[in-house]
């Protein structure tokens, strides 16, 4: 429905893997939870919508709630046209020259630009991919360049690339192909390649594990990559997200239904390609994982 709030991660307390988890949200009928990131509270936020324009703001203007707050619309922190909602969030530091936005869409397209190109979004918003009529953005990653990117698709497929294949574009280009997917898979996420760390991937009924890095080998740009996950789809459902952790961090996992859970990454086993993994959060039948975030056990 549009609302928006940030809360203290403090307010969560870790639980034992396979736990049910807390609510985190009083949500309305009919609603649910479409985004969930963490960021500290001078970082700079840049939002993505369906429309395919970029706005940002610092984390410190969106409104604080408690766990069981709705939160305050986003139209009231940004001018949306009618049927504008927002499809991806980046968290930066500052607009430095020497980085990129790396987006993705469903469909397989991927896109470069500046991150210097933003600079001008504020709460008026400007263009940043051009998006086909059945298409959408599904991940925006801040890249430095010359690195390695992983993409993930829902049928447990996943694809490593080098993001100097993709050229640098202008802000309203549509971009190119980046994985190629078959018509009834998608891309849920992609990962930018950290050689100390996991790539941990996590299904709609609760079941994820960690994947090394090192499983992977480099493939040309536009192909179909190599598989990730065996998807059991009527026992762990389908793929739904991955991120990059490392073993002494914590992972949040939060359900469309409002439940958030928070437990020890270490918790998790790393296991090969074709494993299935471990329940992760136990969920109800008519409740599904929809996002994860990893917190460095360090971070307040």
């Amino acid at each position: 429905r549009g609302l928006i709030k940030r809360i203290p991660v403090s307010q969560y307390k870790s639980q034992g893997r396979g736990g049910k988890g807390s609510s985190t949200s009083a949500l309305k009928e009919d609603d649910i939870i479409d985004h969930f990131f963490i960021a500290s509270t001078h970082s700079y936020i840049l939002f993505i919508t369906n429309l395919g324009k970029a706005y940002w703001l610092k984390t410190y203007e969106i409104p604080e709630g408690s766990k069981m707050s709705r939160g305050k619309h986003v139209s009231s922190l940004f001018p949306f046209e009618q049927n504008e909602e927002i499809t991806e969030t980046v968290i930066l530091e500052n607009f430095d020259d020497d980085k990129y936005i790396f987006m993705a869409t469903v469909k397989g397209v991927v896109k470069k630009v500046k991150i210097n190109d933003f600079r001008n979004a504020k709460t008026r918003g400007i263009k940043a991919i051009l998006l086909d009529d059945d298409d959408r953005l599904i991940s925006a990653l801040l890249t430095e360049g010359s690195q390695d990117v992983v993409f993930i698709s829902k049928n447990g497929k996943a694809l490593r690339i080098r993001e100097s294949d993709v050229r640098p574009m202008g802000r309203s280009s549509r971009g190119c192909r980046g994985m190629k997917i078959s018509e009834d898979d998608e891309i849920v996420a992609v990962c930018p390649f950290i050689n100390d760390k996991d790539m941990l991937v996590i299904s709609s009924n609760g079941f994820g594990k960690r994947v090394s890095f090192n499983e992977f080998s480099s493939h040309a740009r536009g192909t179909q990559g190599q598989k990730i996950y065996s998807v059991k789809e009527d026992r762990t459902g389908y793929l739904v997200g991955a991120t990059v952790v490392h073993e002494e961090d914590n992972l949040i996992c939060i359900t469309s239904q409002g439940k958030a859970i928070k437990i020890n990454v270490s918790e998790v086993s790393v296991m090969g390609r074709a494993a299935f993994g471990v329940r992760i959060v136990h969920t109800s039948d008519d409740d599904t994982i929809i996002g994860i975030a990893a917190q460095k056990e360090t971070e307040e």
